[in-house]
């Protein structure tokens, strides 16, 4: 007990001299945290650190020169008085009588005496020390320390260590105001399609010798052209912009007596390419800074993912990849001759406007086939090159592919000695021009050739005399678009003319949604549109039966299509432009194109006429013998019913079902093919008569079966497993067994339909027939069920309202959300018009309406 007397007393001692040094301490701290100190004048600062250093000073000495020796009388008091005890009891321990004497009665008195102080010591305590610092600081000064102390290692605990350091070591180079605030914005250019960036003030730290810099870097990439934007206030000195050592001084724009405030830009150049850090400087001292990457706007990369191609019958076929750094703008294709050099004008190249998915990101790609063997370069040597642009205006380019323009097949002498001669003015000097006015002359001699088509006739008539007397820069080239259209005329007719009718609105109205045009034009061009479609169809039914292509076996990899569903297509195309999707509708009206491009190449690619006649002549007379296979079957029937007196059973087919009943006349009637069989029964029973009538039909299949094998290099599989059948149900009849013979010509009856569907698609494969007017649901194959979750067009369905049809480029809106998007634009619209709405909101309504 004696010792915690002890340390009660130190303390009351040490601690009033301590604590003025403790709070001189607790307040430099709180000040250091709170990272004032670093924002001060240079020289207020040393003072202050100065001033801290002094009062140290001075409260250290006594401190340091204090007597803190504590004997062993005032640990007894100090224990004794802590208790309560009176007389001092630790003391009477100690004592001793002052006489020495062993007297009986006097030392029974001195024991008992201490006995009763001994008992005393049970109930020794020490209380806490009392150094009376209340008394000292009666306003508690010292708890407004403790708790700013404590609010101050909340705020700088994360970086405390660094806040110190600033707090102890003033930097000379800047002078910067406790209430300085920084800002900075990064703009890119708007080509780049990227969002400013705020960046948030990071503190510059001085590197630390002997440590490696991180691996990592999470650089700030800014492209080229970004506008910096740096705004300070409350600095008492001049703030700048570093960048790769080229410094921008910030304007000042107010002064306050906190400091003054400055703001300025700062465009990135090519010379800041090097730049790795940006930094806000104030008079040499780093006040921020961040790390960067200078990102270069290089031209755009494009190129051929396929070499071009020759598809269908005259079509160019591209397909391409572009790349560039932030977005690119435009793709196109330039068509020149092989070894010629483009003029300044330029007119001597064809340029192709793309499809291109992608347009306004990093990536584009894309693939489309166009029809030029219309031009005159059409069956010559050219060079075709890709061009890419991106929204900066550069221009990037692909090495030249060189190839043959494809060009079409005339089957009319006539106009392939009309196209003939067009090419021949490709180089129209005077001996070439001669020469074709003769030939010219030659064909027009003979009017019969091409049916006494008058307007045939007078184009001839009319393209010789310009090349005879016409000597404008243009009029070769007009005489040659001339005889083209006439060569189309003899060759296909009207259809011709409603082709290249189609081509010129799809044209148009590509080009207008290029260029930006307004609704109403968009929606004239539409309209355009859509009438030359009813226009070319037309013609296509009519060109089809004329050319007897409208039975011709589909492919049945092919699809049909209705009339209606392109109109359909142009209506989605029409809305979408509507509601500003114009990527949406853009992609849609590449997809119209390119089926209106297969339906071309299916008419271009199908069969000549008699090869047509003979292989629909083969067919005709196949479902005619199943026909018959039929009748004869249905009349084995009926004599297996006389024969059954008893009415058993019917017999049944291998699969359980009744034998089917074809064409069995009105009422139950015999047919013609059954009262021959009566007939023949006279002389042999009607049994001997079908017997009769089945090896005529086998011998028929034996005879088809020889044209196929020579007309498609072999025979379907199920003639043969036919044959077989007939075979044993003419046996059957022969031996009057009409119940053996009903099973084996329902088998045949059975393979006959599947050979003559095998036939039909062999004969499409091989004629290559994707076109054709045949009944049915659009998209519906020939024997087939449509395809699970696939439109008419083969796209992936969307449940009732249609979904997104996606290539994986473009997102084509269903039906639902085009709808809502509506909805949202005509409430945009309303409101737009409301004067009642505030100013600010009117205006956003303004800029997005803008867009659309």
């Amino acid at each position: 007990m004696l010792g915690l007397a002890a340390a009660a007393l130190f303390w009351e001692q040490i601690w009033p001299r301590l604590w003025p040094v403790t709070a001189i301490g607790l307040i430099f701290v709180s000040v250091a945290l709170f990272d004032v100190l670093p924002q001060l004048p240079f020289l207020l600062h040393w003072l202050i650190l100065l001033g801290f250093a002094v009062v140290l000073l001075v409260r250290l000495r006594p401190l340091l020169g204090g007597d803190y020796h504590i004997n062993d009388d005032q640990r007894r008091q100090r224990l004794e008085r802590d208790s309560g005890l009176l007389h001092r009891p630790l003391s009477a321990l100690d004592d001793k009588p002052l006489s020495e004497q062993n007297d009986g009665p006097g030392i029974h008195i001195w024991q008992a005496h201490q006995r009763r102080m001994l008992e005393k010591l049970n109930a020794l305590r020490v209380r806490a020390p009392a150094p009376g610092m209340a008394a000292k600081d009666p306003f508690a000064v010292r708890m407004v320390v403790v708790l700013v102390s404590v609010l101050a290692i909340g705020t700088g605990w994360n970086d405390a260590g660094s806040r110190l350091a600033r707090a102890v070591m003033p930097h000379a180079e800047g002078t910067v105001s406790a209430d300085l605030k920084l800002d900075v914005w990064i703009t890119p250019p708007t080509y780049t399609g990227l969002a400013p960036v705020f960046l948030e003030r990071a503190i510059h730290k001085e590197p630390v010798a002997g440590t490696a810099e991180p691996a990592v870097k999470n650089d700030l990439e800014i492209p080229v052209g970004s506008t910096i934007l740096a705004q300070v206030s409350g600095s008492q000195g001049v703030p700048e912009i570093d960048l790769a050592g080229r410094r921008i001084t910030l304007p000042i724009v107010g002064k306050t007596a906190e400091g003054g405030g400055y703001r300025g830009e700062a465009e990135v150049i090519d010379a800041d390419r090097k730049a790795d850090t940006l930094s806000i400087m104030i008079e040499s001292r780093v006040l921020a800074s961040w790390p960067v990457r200078i990102a270069v706007d290089r031209p755009p990369v494009v190129e051929f993912v396929d070499p071009p191609k020759r598809i269908g019958q005259a079509n160019l076929a591209l397909r391409f990849e572009a790349r560039d750094d932030f977005a690119l703008k435009d793709v196109w294709a330039t068509i020149q001759e092989s070894g010629a050099q483009v003029n300044s004008q330029g007119n001597n190249q064809i340029r192709i406007e793309l499809p291109a998915s992608g347009l306004g990101t990093a990536l584009a790609k894309g693939q489309s086939r166009h029809d030029y063997s219309a031009h005159p370069w059409a069956g010559t040597e050219v060079l075709i090159s890709l061009i890419a642009e991106d929204a900066k205006g550069q221009v990037g380019k692909s090495d030249p592919f060189k190839m043959v323009l494809p060009e079409r097949t005339f089957n009319h002498p006539v106009a392939r000695a009309l196209v003939e001669q067009r090419k021949k003015l490709n180089t129209p000097d005077e001996r070439t021009v001669a020469r074709v006015i003769y030939e010219l002359d030659m064909i027009n001699t003979n009017p019969a050739h091409y049916f006494h088509d008058t307007v045939v006739f007078l184009n001839i008539a009319v393209a010789r005399a310009r090349l005879q007397h016409d000597r404008e820069p243009g009029a070769v080239g007009s005489v040659q678009k001339q005889l083209w259209e006439t060569a189309l005329r003899i060759e296909d007719g009207e259809f011709a003319v409603a082709d290249k009718d189609l081509r010129d609105a799809q044209e148009r109205l590509a080009k207008a949604m290029r260029d930006g045009a307004t609704p109403e034009q968009l929606d004239r061009l539409m309209a355009e549109l859509q009438a030359a479609l009813d226009k070319y169809m037309s013609a296509l039914a009519e060109h089809l039966q004329r050319q007897g292509l409208s039975e011709m076996p589909m492919n049945p990899s092919a699809r049909a299509m209705e009339s209606g569903d392109l109109q359909r297509m142009i209506e989605q195309t029409r809305d979408l432009a509507k509601t500003g999707a114009m990527d949406a509708a853009r992609e849609m009206l590449a997809r119209l194109n390119r089926m209106l491009d297969s339906i071309r190449d299916g008419v271009r690619m199908a069969p000549p006429n008699g090869k047509m006649a003979e292989a629909r002549k083969m067919m005709d007379e196949l479902r005619g013998l199943a026909q018959r296979q039929q009748q004869l079957l249905d009349q084995t029937f009926r004599e297996m019913q006389k024969q059954d007196d008893d009415s058993g059973p019917l017999p049944q087919l291998g699969n359980g079902a009744m034998p089917p009943m074809g064409n069995q006349g009105q009422q139950g009637q015999p047919s013609d093919e059954g009262q021959r069989s009566q007939g023949a029964g006279k002389s042999g029973g009607p049994l001997q008569g079908m017997a009769r009538q089945q090896k005529g039909l086998r011998g028929e299949l034996g005879r088809l079966m020889l044209q196929m094998d020579k007309m498609l290099g072999s025979i379907p599989g199920g003639l043969g497993k036919a044959d077989r059948a007939m075979k044993g149900a003419g046996k059957a009849l022969g031996e009057g067994d009409a119940g053996t013979a009903v099973p084996n010509q329902t088998e045949a009856l059975d393979q006959l339909r599947k050979a003559t569907n095998q036939a039909a698609e062999q004969l499409a494969k091989q004629m290559q027939g994707q076109i054709g007017l045949a009944p049915g649901m659009p998209g519906q194959r020939p024997g087939q069920r449509r395809e699970q979750g696939r439109d008419p067009f083969g796209r992936p369905g969307g449940g009732a309202h249609g979904g997104l049809t996606d290539d994986g480029a473009v997102k084509v809106p269903s039906e639902r959300d085009i709808l809502r998007a509506r909805e949202i634009l005509d409430e945009l619209h309303r409101r737009a018009g409301e004067q009642s709405r505030p100013q600010m909101e009117r205006e956003f309504i303004d800029r997005l309406l803008r867009r659309f």
